[in-house]
Order: C-alpha cells, then structure tokens, then sequence
C-alpha cells in the first residue's frame, strides 16, 4: 500500500502541453491535513472577529442593565426614606399620645345642654394652664408649628388630620371669646384662658358653644370637619400669648 503511487495529469484546453504530477499516500495525508489545519485556523479567527464584533452590543445591553439596577434603587432607597419618615412621625405621635393609650369615653365631657328657657349655670374657670390633647382621638399630626410650604410662611399652629365628625374637646378650661364661622378657619372656636393664653379650634363641622360660655378641660366644644380653607379633614389648633403666636404642642402633649 505504501508503495502505491497516484498520477495526475493537466493538460490545456488547447492541448498543447500537459503536465504529470506523481502523488504519494504520504504527500495526499499532507496536502488533506493542511487544508484542515489551514480551515481550523480560519474558523478560529472567524470566531474571534465576531466576538469582538459583538463584545460593544453586549457592552451596551450591560450598561442598560446597570442603569436600570440605578433606578430600581434609587427607587427603594426613596422608598425606604419615605417609610422611615412614616415611622418617626408614628412614633412621635405615640410620644404625644403617651404610648400606647387609647381614647376613652369616661374622658368625654359633653356640653351642657339647656331645654326651652333653662339657662345654663355658668362654672367656675380654673387657674390650671391647658394640658388636654383637643380631640378625643388620637388623630395624626400632619403639620407642626413653624413648618413651611412654597408659597406660604411658617405654619402657626398645629394640624391633626381626623374623620369629619370627631369631638373636639377644650384643651383647658376657659371662656368661649368667639364662635363663629370663618372664610380662613371655616366654622371656629376661641377659648381664652388664664395668663394672657387663647387658643383657637378651626375647620369644624359644627361648634356646640357660644360667646360667653365657660368651658372645662376636655369639654366638647365642637365637631372637627373640613370647612374653610383646607384641603382635607382635619382640626387646625392655634395657641397665642398676649397676641404672639406660640406651639400648642408642648401644652396638649401631656395626655390623651
């Protein structure tokens, strides 16, 4: 089998000239094994220029992933922010209700109630500053005293979001200096007490006092509503001294 010998023979068309070639089993094996290794090589390299060629799309498709990670957590980290506002606000408002203390009914002083031509006997108003949270519900504080808004100046009172229709009680006792209805405040109740001290009760539903009332501490004076300037349910609570705005919260933080 070695010594076979293969003949190949080219010849022109015109037939003029021809040329013989003698092959070998070894030189066939050589010439079928370059043609491989020289096709190999070609596929590599083909397989290499089209990973590189497609190295900047698959760059690209990457960077779109990242910038869509970005945002995913840019939106979690928000999330995350707001949720933690939410709870120091929740656990503020427990500090100001004083832990975990739920309303009670024994707590409601209705106002007294007179029949035809009955009057009222009027009571005797106390000398103790106001130290009784305004509502019988806990509510949620929406806005502290001297926060600000774009286009508005400090915020001079203190804003508790309830239900339309909550009791709004008297965070002391005192004497009703007005009642009445507002285009600012809506339906509204000012209690003045001793020391140069007033509060204000705003955005009621209905008002159980009159001008001249004496009032005792946690006494239901009105029923909170949204009337008046606002935006959404709730009790507006202003404290002034001698005429000088000053925070209610140090005052009705004491006890639900």
């Amino acid at each position: 089998m070695t010594g076979r010998r293969w003949s190949v023979m080219v010849t022109r068309d015109d037939a003029t000239n021809t040329r013989r070639f003698n092959l070998t089993i070894g030189r066939i094996a050589w010439v079928v094994g370059f043609a491989i290794l020289g096709g190999g090589a070609g596929l590599v390299a083909l397989g290499r220029w089209s990973v590189q060629r497609s190295i900047p799309e698959r760059v690209a498709v990457l960077q779109q992933e990242v910038d869509s990670l970005q945002t995913e957590n840019a939106q979690v980290a928000l999330l995350a922010s707001r949720l933690a506002d939410l709870e120091r606000s929740y656990g503020r408002l427990r500090e100001v209700m004083g832990g975990d203390v739920e309303p009670s009914a024994r707590d409601i002083l209705l106002p007294p109630i007179a029949s035809g031509g009955d009057v009222v006997p009027s009571r005797q108003v106390g000398s103790a500053q106001p130290a009784v949270w305004p509502l019988v519900e806990a509510g949620f504080i929406t806005r502290t005293f001297g926060d600000s808004v774009p286009g508005e100046g400090p915020h001079i009172g203190l804003d508790i979001a309830i239900p339309v229709g909550s009791y709004v009680r008297s965070a002391g006792t005192g004497v009703v200096a007005e009642s009445g209805e507002d285009q600012e405040y809506g339906w509204y109740v000012r209690v003045e007490h001793q020391g140069g001290l007033t509060a204000l009760y705003a955005h009621n539903s209905w008002t159980f006092v009159v001008a001249g009332d004496s009032v005792e501490a946690g006494e239901v004076i009105a029923l909170s509503g949204n009337t008046g300037r606002s935006t959404a349910p709730h009790l507006h609570l202003e404290f002034e001294r001698d005429g000088v705005a000053i925070d209610p919260l140090p005052f009705v933080a004491g006890r639900l």
